[in-house]
Parts: structure tokens; sequence; C-alpha cells
């Protein structure tokens, strides 16, 4: 019970050398439960996508920072210019040039500071939010994988103990098949009576061999979320409370207070407020039409024929420079009505995360109540099957005795075999169906009920 209500826990305390063990090509024992969360933490390919959204989205709140840091620009040039005889007119001045050539040279460095430009401040902030929203989503599905990991896991240990108990249950067709041979030997029963026999024995066989398919199945789906390449090797090992007496029921905590606590650490609800407040960034983005912005530049520049020497462009940088510092005022007065277009656009985007959010909301709650009712349900259903399995049991000793003293037929031993495997399998697929109901009410509600 306690991997349903660790889940987000044991996602994040995989270490390094643990995980190395995890992924060797061959294990020496089965995989427990905290292995294979911690395998999935490391290897699920969603988990693995949503991890580069994360990092992709980190990448634009640097890229949208850059935008609003000092710039600094350094510009160089190395060449020559060469020019043809004929006459160069300077300041209305016309003179004979002779062809020559020249150095040409220049070298020049520009800072600049944004000072006001909302624009790409709330684009900053947008961005910011949008990192948020990429990082409750990959917690969303941490929680996720988590729950299908657990759901898987059990669904293998399911159907492997399914298959144990019919394996038991062929066990005593085949018992039955040689008392009926012995009662027909001594002249007790009929020959029909082994005919029904071994016809029971083959149908349980046929179940038997169902059942392995059903295995190989729940194996191949467990190793699809744990991202193991090669499903064949893939071996389990049952968490120790399964083999142990079934709990007391213990009632969940009342629905209000999951409520509460689904509204404060579901990261499904985060993501969506934070995509609100990307929404919110875009509407001042689009505003920022409106406004001026205002930037501090400053530039030092040489140029000359010379790249060395006293007077070079590459000489004493205090001679024979230029210099400037400017305060930069840009205002767009007019474009057609686009930033009132794209205004309106941006409520709409404001709109539709404001209606996603409300959705994410009510299905929040929807799930918490479901699961809630499930838990309770299926913690009724464990006490009524176990009760039932120690029935089924005497059932069977019972048609047992009456039919090696001929006093019942083989119908009556069979029918009561039948119910102790239908019981078995029953408290069986209860008690992991209610494990993995109180994991996805973990899961509901963003952590540890």
């Amino acid at each position: 019970m306690a991997h349903a209500l660790a889940l987000p826990r044991i996602l994040a305390a995989a270490s390094a050398a643990g995980l190395l063990a995890l992924v060797a090509p061959a294990r020496a024992a089965p995989l427990s439960l905290d292995e294979a969360l911690a395998m999935a933490a490391h290897e699920n390919a969603d988990l693995l996508s949503a991890r580069a959204d994360s990092d992709a989205a980190r990448a634009d709140v640097a890229t949208a920072r850059s935008a609003v840091l000092p710039r600094l620009d350094l510009q160089a040039t190395f060449g020559r210019q060469a020019w043809g005889d004929g006459v160069s007119t300077i300041s209305g001045v016309s003179f004979p040039q002779r062809a020559g050539d020249a150095g040409d040279h220049t070298l020049g460095i520009q800072a600049s500071q944004t000072l006001v430009d909302l624009s790409r401040f709330r684009t900053l902030q947008q961005a910011q939010q949008a990192a948020r929203a990429a990082e409750r989503a990959q917690d969303e599905l941490s929680l996720l994988v988590a729950f299908q990991v657990v759901q898987r896991f059990y669904e293998l240990v399911k159907q492997e103990r399914s298959l144990e108990v019919l394996h038991k249950s062929a066990a005593r067709s085949g018992e039955l098949v040689d008392r009926a041979d012995a009662l027909f030997t001594a002249g007790r029963t009929p020959k029909s009576e082994t005919y029904s026999a071994r016809v029971n024995l083959r149908n349980d066989q046929i179940a038997v061999e169902q059942q392995r398919a059903r295995v190989t199945q729940a194996r191949s789906s467990l190793a699809q979320a744990l991202g193991w390449l090669e499903p064949e090797g893939l071996e389990v090992a049952a968490p120790p409370e399964l083999d142990a007496p079934p709990p007391p029921a213990q009632e969940p905590p009342p629905l209000d207070l999951l409520l509460a606590r689904a509204r404060q650490r579901r990261p499904a609800l985060a993501t969506e407020q934070a995509r609100m407040a990307a929404a919110r960034a875009g509407i001042e983005i689009a505003r920022s039409g409106d406004y001026p912005s205002l930037q501090l530049q400053g530039t030092y520049a040489r140029q000359g024929t010379q790249l060395e020497g006293r007077d070079g462009v590459y000489g004493d940088p205090s001679r024979s420079y230029v210099a400037t510092g400017q305060v930069v005022l840009s205002w767009n007065l007019f474009q057609g009505f686009g930033t009132r277009a794209a205004v309106r656009k941006a409520e709409a985007g404001l709109a539709r995360a404001q209606a996603q959010a409300q959705r994410s909301g009510e299905t929040v709650a929807e799930e918490v109540t479901g699961a809630r009712a499930a838990v309770v349900t299926l913690a009724r259903q464990v006490e009524l099957a176990a009760d039932n399995l120690q029935l089924a049991r005497d059932g069977l000793r019972l048609a047992t005795e009456r039919f090696t003293a001929g006093l019942a037929t083989q119908l009556e031993e069979r029918d009561a075999s039948l119910k102790l495997t239908q019981a078995e399998l029953t408290l069986l697929e209860t008690r992991i169906d209610h494990t993995v109901a109180r994991a996805d009410l973990a899961r509901a509600v963003g952590g540890a009920l």
C-alpha cells in the first residue's frame, strides 16, 4: 500500500548507480515495484520527451532574457580599396585622379541597453510562465507514468497469480480423473464419469493456456511503460503484502479534504494556472504596440587606410576615433489597426486558457471522486471475497468426502472445485484492484493521501 502513496518520491529518488544496475541487459533477480518505478523515471519515453520540452522551455526563457540584458557588438574589417584614373569631385571642385589603392580598415564597438520596452519584458514574463507550465506538465506526467507502472506491475502479478490458481484447478481435475478411474474399476461409478472427468481436465488445461497469453500481454504492457526492450526477459517479484492476510479496511480521507488537497497539489491545475498567466502576458505583449520603447546606445568607431601605427585603425585607441552616445526613442504611431487585432487574438487565447483550466478542474474533481468511491467499494469487496474463499474451501472439502464415499456425483465435486477457483481468483483480483485504486486516488490528489 505504501507504494501507491509515495509515487512522486520514488520517481525522484532514483540514484545513478541504481539506474545503471536496472538497465543492465540481464537481471539476477525479479524486478521489484520500487525498481520498476525508478526505471520508468529514467527510461520511459514519454517522460524523456517531457524533459526535453522542459529544457526547451527553459532555453526560451534564456532567449527572452537576452533581449532585456545589455548587448555588446564588435565589428572589424581588414581590406584594401583600389581606384582607376578619372576625375573626382569633392565639394563641387573637380580634379584629376590617378589610379591607386590604399588600405580600408574599420573597428567599431556598439553597446546597447533596453530601458523601456513593454514587449520585451512581457515576452520574458510569458516565457517564464510557459517554462513553469512545462515543468508542472512534466510533474503531472510523472504522476501518470508512476500510476501506469503500478497498474501494469500489479496487472502482471495478477495474471501470473491467476495462472497459478488455474494450474491448481487443473491439478485438482487431474486428481478427480484418478479417483473417477478408481471408482469405476471398483464398480462404484459408471464409465461416463471417467469421460466427464477427462473433459473437465482438458477444459482446465485450455484455460491454463489461455491464461499464459494474458500473462504475455501483461508483461509486454509493463515493459512498454518501463522502456524495457525485451519483454520476454522481464520478471517481477510480487509485493510481500499480497501473501499476507487482507488488512482491515481503512476508510480514505473525506472527499472534501481530498478535493482540497488536489486543488493545492495537483500539477495539472498548476499547469493551467501558468498557462493563463502566459496568456495574460500575451495580451500585454499585443498592447505594447501602443507604447514607445526607449533604448540607450553607445558606439566607438575608427576607420582609416593604415592598419597599425600611432594613427592606424588598430593603433592608439585614444586617437582618430568617433564615439557617440544616444538615447533612442521608438514609437509606432499607427500600423493599420494591427495592434487592436493582436489584442483581440490574445484575449481569445486567454479565454481558451481559462476554459481549459475550468475543464481541468472539473476533470480532477471527477477523478478524485471516482477514485475514492472505487477504494471504498473494493475494500468492502475484499472482505466479502475473503469470507467467500473460506466457504468455497469448506464446500470443496465436503464435496470431495461425499464423492469418495460414493454419496455424491462427480458433478457436485466439480462444481465445488470451480467455485473454489473462482473464489481464489476473485480475492486475488479484488485485493490487487484495491491496491491499484489507492494508487489511482494518490495520483488524483497529487501525492500521498
